[in-house]
């Protein structure tokens, strides 16, 4: 689990980068915006997915729905399809919060986001840099699913101010039916995400 302390560092180093004139003001901000949201970069928060289950969907359902996209609202694009054969590894932890990341799952992701745009889903190979954001899920340890998160893709990105992602909840369409997850490996480690459970957020007086 990473502490208070390491999402302070990070509040340093976005600091440091606008002082430099590399990270827009308005990023920084929004680690202060209020909403439980932040910006850094992400490498402050992973963890090693091998001391944390792993998860899967109990069953294949569609994904959740932003009806404030004008892609998703004319039918052009949506989010790929949540089925069971993905696994989904915890990879970042923060103030109680935990983000699983489907290698399988991201590549659709990336695909339907390349045909979206007129591209071809052989960008989104191991070989290729990929879309601009990677989609992870906000889950807790009872497989309870509540929200997306996306996070600048490193393999997309030079400079480090480009790689500042915001922290924010996207919890848009309908999440019901929960739990949406069970652990199908490495249960003995669902204790990991208990733990430290009721972190206090960080404080954004800084």
């Amino acid at each position: 689990m990473k502490t208070i302390k390491n999402i302070l560092k990070s509040s340093v180093f976005l600091s440091i980068l606008i002082t430099q004139g590399c990270v827009p003001e308005s990023a920084y901000h929004a680690y202060e915006a209020g909403d439980e949201s932040f910006s850094t970069n992400d490498k402050y928060l992973r963890i090693d997915p091998l001391d944390y289950p792993v998860f899967s969907m109990r069953e294949d359902r569609d994904a959740p729905v932003d009806l404030d996209s004008s892609a998703m609202q004319t039918g052009r694009y949506r989010h790929p399809a949540l089925l069971k054969e993905y696994k989904w590894e915890i990879t970042h932890a923060f103030n109680g919060r935990y983000l699983a990341y489907s290698k399988g799952y991201d590549y659709q992701y990336c695909s339907a986001h390349m045909m979206l745009n007129h591209g071809t889903s052989k960008r989104c190979t191991d070989n290729y840099p990929g879309a601009s954001s990677n989609i992870y899920m906000y889950v807790n340890s009872d497989g309870e699913a509540y929200g997306f998160q996306f996070l600048r893709n490193p393999k997309r990105w030079l400079f480090p101010s480009d790689k500042i992602s915001w922290f924010r909840v996207r919890d848009y369409g309908d999440w019901s039916g929960q739990p949406w997850f069970e652990c199908v490996d490495r249960c003995d480690k669902l204790s990991n995400m208990k733990k430290s459970i009721d972190q206090p957020l960080p404080d954004r007086t800084i």
